[in-house]
């Protein structure tokens, strides 16, 4: 996979640092020439100087040629523009966008981008794991109907633990987008490998979740 990250803040550069060790490209545009100096010297030429939200600098960048797009500026309208930048002018498959104030969620989810991460929900998940011990979170409301955002936690005799994603029979109008392994962000490719302990993030409709939970699981919900 080929990955943009807009903006080196601490989320970018922890989601390049975890992007690379799982075998993908990864190129991250900051304006600040500094932190992209750092990056650099750290992580070799996946630095771009640049404004983001350029279109020549996404040009650049290889926007054409980009399966997601990851916004992680500390700024929702500059998050908001790359991702709309990417899906109208580069036709970018898959965009996700870091969010500092709430109120503005429903914005990003109006105009298209597909993944929005916030502190809130990520805060409301934790405390609703901690108490209630599920193992199906929903993460954000995408305002579409019937449309769910949800993370699935793989314990250990799971039935899709060793298998290939391509390999695991999904429903209909569900499809993994992201996998966390060790803390890691990966995007999902058809023949990563499901283990034990991952957390998959994946869009699927109300009427599937369940399904879905237990296509993955092997267990009931």
């Amino acid at each position: 996979m080929y990955v943009i990250i807009v903006g080196c803040s601490p989320a970018g550069y922890h989601l390049s640092k975890g992007l690379l060790a799982s075998g993908n490209e990864v190129i991250v545009i900051d304006k600040n020439r500094h932190k992209c100096q750092l990056l650099y010297d750290e992580l070799g030429s996946i630095a771009m100087h640049g404004d983001g939200t350029d279109k020549k600098v996404l040009e650049a960048a290889g926007a054409a040629r980009t399966d997601m797009l990851f916004a992680t500026t500390r700024a929702d309208q500059t998050n908001l523009i790359a991702c709309q930048i990417a899906k109208q002018a580069f036709n970018i498959p898959r965009t996700a966008a870091t969010l500092t104030d709430t109120k503005n969620e429903p914005l990003f989810q109006i105009l298209g981008v597909d993944l929005v991460v916030n502190s809130t929900h990520s805060i409301v998940t934790q405390f609703e794991a901690g108490v209630t011990d599920k193992r199906l979170l929903h993460l954000t409301d995408l305002e579409i109907p019937n449309t769910e955002l949800v993370q699935i936690y793989i314990p250990e005799d799971a039935w899709s633990v060793g298998k290939r994603l391509i390999d695991i029979p999904m429903p209909d109008h569900s499809f993994v987008s992201l996998v966390i392994k060790h803390e890691i962000l990966t995007i999902a490719s058809p023949n990563l490998i499901i283990n034990a302990h991952d957390e998959i993030i994946a869009i699927t409709r109300s009427e599937e979740e369940h399904i879905l939970y237990e296509t993955l699981t092997g267990v009931s919900a």
